[in-house]
């Protein structure tokens, strides 16, 4: 791709590739704009070469000579938001159901239905005759919360103030950051919009509406749970923990039972400080022989059995308890019992993370936990990576199953409210594709770890996620009747593989701009630095430490400029074997070309080329400041990236048989809008049929 050389925006002369070019131009600056590295128009990303029909469209890392930033210029199609209309049409669908598909990329979508991979007759391949969007695109950056901000929304980060998933609120002091999944929205959402004009809405875990203020809440909804009440763990059981016992009702045994017990302790607010399980070793065989192969598990508050379970054989604990709603709840784990030797020496129990399903209001919660049970939590990827390191945890085949039941939760959460609740719009959400592509998207020979076997067992993981978003898919349209219903599906982005991890703060330190103290968890980003780096992913938002504008500030307003400048070019020059890092580098006067002029935004944003993720990390002086990446896939690069483009899919009551090539996921408020004969929301983008 032909790149010409990037121009310093704020200088008269065109900036060549050395540094020392970058320090004379900075000197004939003067202080007023800072200048920052933009790249010539003539590395436009319409110059891309052609990709072998079929393949996967990964963008690759360009190796270079030494240079300061090769940047390629792309302009975002999110423009911006055009007024929408107040008259809204009459309502072709008695209800709209908006799913979310997190993570799920356009150009694997394409390969999957050429493929045959999607297996349900209602999922992914049903939409042939309705509405199909080939490439939404994201606005930038192209991470979870930013878009599904803009979704709900119909516009841009500029707009809503959601600039990554992580970020600094202005004003706020190093190490404050908010998270991007918490932080108020500057614009109004749908289920504002469709409420705000009498209508009823839903909202299942979809990110922005947690029921924390008037603004989040929805007429009843699903809350996404962070955190479990008591953290996973792996219990080993010796024999000499098997206590002589006596039979409980029901259970036989034809070798002396034997019980042991598993205590979890608790520190949440109306949980007790612990709860006792008891685990009852059975010999179900009559051969004389005391070989023990069956577990019954007893519950907390009076030893009842609640399953009987083999090795291999996942089950439940749980327990009751109080709601701040005034009900009660049920607190629960999903265990696997991976060992269980016939003399009772090393029992071993996978023992899950403790949830509670949060909804509202309360006869909706209850009403979810009835038919859906406890939330079951992600898939544990901690414990696969210890198993992998030799340690007790989770196979591969483990974790995929605790991804199914999450994934099944969901399902069972969307078809308990489309069969009880009156609703108007209905948005559901399911995470898991975004999950798995994170920890097995492992298709490039420069990541660490790779193998052929490996990338073949890690696609064979990803395949399995597709095939059960796919099958959450047709679940919810059997659920609807299309005649009368409208599903609209749709993703956040996509995801590109990486292989380096970039420690931005680290970077920085290498500068001198930021520096290093210890805290209690490790080293961290000192409250004396001059820039902070708030890391996501593709792309990471630089603070100037700002006296009299930031709390705790140390730059003078007149060091801002070659504060930035120093950074812009310490970011421009990084390489790693020989491949540059960086992508774009954008300071606040341009950020309305990448729509995130927002007071949010850092006074730098850096967005890094696929192939290396920007992590916030600090250590020691002197330090390396980039390491093989930990993780498979990521996301939150510029959205002019086709591996970052998502999907958009319709079909039922309304919905015309129509194939578009392109558009803003920012237009998606408003084609739901209209299918529900609502107004959008108030500043989002027209859609344009």
């Amino acid at each position: 791709m032909p790149i010409g050389p990037p121009t310093l925006v704020g200088c008269n002369a065109p900036l060549s590739f050395s540094a020392r070019a970058a320090v004379n131009c900075r000197a004939g600056a003067g202080a007023a704009a800072p200048g920052i590295l933009a790249p010539s128009r003539e590395g436009r990303v319409k110059d891309r070469p052609a990709r072998r029909a079929g393949a996967l469209g990964y963008t690759r890392a360009v190796r270079t000579p030494n240079r300061l930033l090769p940047a390629v210029v792309v302009f975002l199609a999110c423009l911006p938001a055009e007024p929408s209309r107040t008259t809204p049409d009459a309502a072709a669908a008695r209800r709209v159901v908006l799913l979310s598909l997190d993570g799920v990329a356009a150009e694997r979508h394409r390969d999957n239905l050429r493929d045959g991979v999607y297996r349900d007759p209602d999922g992914l391949k049903a939409f042939a005759g309705g509405t199909v969007v080939e490439r939404a695109i994201p606005v930038n950056p192209t991470l979870t919360a930013a878009n599904h901000a803009a979704i709900a929304t119909g516009t841009s980060a500029a707009i809503t103030g959601i600039v990554g998933n992580e970020f600094k609120l202005p004003g706020a002091a190093v190490g404050s950051e908010v998270s991007g999944f918490a932080a108020p929205w500057g614009a109004e959402s749908l289920w504002q919009a469709f409420r705000r004009q009498g209508r009823r809405v839903g909202v299942l875990a979809f990110p922005g509406c947690d029921g924390a203020t008037p603004a989040r809440t929805a007429d009843f909804g699903l809350t996404y749970a962070q955190a479990p009440y008591a953290p996973a763990r792996t219990v080993t059981l010796a024999a000499a923990e098997f206590t002589a016992t006596a039979l409980s009702p029901g259970l036989a045994s034809f070798s002396p039972p034997r019980r042991a017990a598993i205590t979890v302790a608790f520190s949440a607010p109306g949980l007790p400080p612990a709860a006792t399980f008891t685990a009852t070793a059975l010999d179900t065989t009559d051969d004389g022989v005391a070989d023990y192969d069956t577990l019954a598990i007893g519950g907390d508050a009076d030893g009842a059995t609640l399953t009987r379970v083999h090795a291999g054989q996942w089950f439940p604990l749980r327990l009751r308890a109080p709601h701040p709603d005034g009900g009660e709840r049920t607190v629960g784990a999903w265990c696997l019992l991976q060992r269980l030797p016939p003399d009772l020496a090393g029992v071993t129990v996978y023992r899950g993370g403790f949830y509670a399903t949060e909804a509202y209001p309360r006869e909706f919660r209850e009403a979810l936990e009835a038919a859906a049970g406890f939330w079951p939590g992600p898939g544990d990827e901690r414990a696969l990576t210890r198993r992998e390191a030799g340690a007790a945890g989770l196979t591969l085949a483990e974790v995929l199953a605790q991804v199914r039941r999450f994934s099944e939760f969901f399902t069972a959460c969307a078809r308990t409210a489309i069969a009880r609740e009156r609703f108007d719009l209905l948005m559901l959400y399911q995470p898991v594709v975004d999950e798995v592509e994170h920890r097995f998207l492992l298709v490039d020979r420069r990541q660490p770890g790779f193998t052929p076997a490996r990338a073949a067992a890690a696609a064979a993981a990803v395949t399995d996620a597709f095939r059960i978003g796919d099958r959450a898919v047709g679940e919810v349209a059997r659920a609807l009747d299309l005649r009368r219903d409208t599903l609209v599906v749709v993703s956040d982005h996509g995801m590109a593989p990486v292989w380096e991890s970039v420690e931005i703060n680290q970077l920085l330190q290498h500068a001198g701009l930021t520096a290093a103290e210890r805290g209690g968890r490790g080293w961290r980003v000192a409250p004396t630095s001059r820039m902070e780096a708030v890391a996501n992913g593709g792309c990471a938002h630089l603070y100037v430490n700002l006296a009299g504008r930031d709390a705790g500030g140390v730059v003078a307003p007149t060091e801002r400029a070659e504060v930035l400048r120093d950074a812009a070019v310490a970011l421009a020059r990084a390489q790693v074997e020989g491949a540059d890092v960086v992508e774009r580098i954008v300071g606040r006067s341009e950020l309305a070309d990448v729509g995130l002029d927002s007071p949010a935004a850092g006074d730098l944003v850096v967005f890094l080329r696929p192939g290396f993720a920007a992590e916030p990390g600090i250590g020691a002086p002197g330090a390396p400041w980039h390491e093989p990446a930990s993780v498979a896939g990521r996301h939150g690069y510029l959205d002019t990236h086709p591996e970052m483009a998502a999907i958009w899919l319709a079909r039922g009551a309304g919905v015309p048989h129509r194939r578009v090539g392109e558009r803003s996921l920012t237009e998606v408020a408003a084609f739901v809008s209209r299918l529900a004969g609502v107004a959008p929301p108030a500043q989002a983008r027209r859609w344009r049929p």
